[in-house]
């Protein structure tokens, strides 16, 4: 019982931080969804770990990700017809977001572990 009421604990924390995403979303022209990990992540910062039971739902709701991209599918398939009628400035869009994705990735990654881009060019000298 102790399980069931930390896991509903936490399934409700987690809607409260989409709820003040959405809420703060109407101030901030960013996504609700974005503004609300956010939010999360500056919580679990604060709290400095990630609780038991968050961390078990949040893993059963990676296993089951798979089952939230049926309405987007379902929605793709309505709209086949307008998609088909601009699938080269889809196909465009798609590859030129993960192009900056990637980029911006490398760049962040590089930047947070503080290596420089020529170190693998460079002989190491260590006497």
């Amino acid at each position: 019982m102790k399980t069931l009421s930390a896991t509903l604990i936490s399934f409700f924390a987690l809607l409260l931080v989409w709820q003040l995403g959405a809420m703060l979303s109407e101030l901030i022209p960013l996504p609700s969804s974005l503004l609300g990990l956010l939010i999360l992540f500056f919580a679990l910062v604060l709290l400095g770990r990630v609780p038991k039971a968050l961390h078990h739902l949040s893993q059963f709701l990676l296993r089951h990700l798979s089952v939230f991209f049926i309405a987007p599918l379902l929605s793709a398939w309505l709209f086949a017809e307008q998609l088909a009628e601009r699938l080269p400035l889809f196909i465009f869009c798609i590859v030129l977001s993960t192009f900056i994705s990637f980029v911006i990735s490398a760049w962040l990654t590089q930047a947070l572990l503080g290596q420089d881009s020529g170190s693998a060019d460079k002989p190491d000298h260590h006497e």
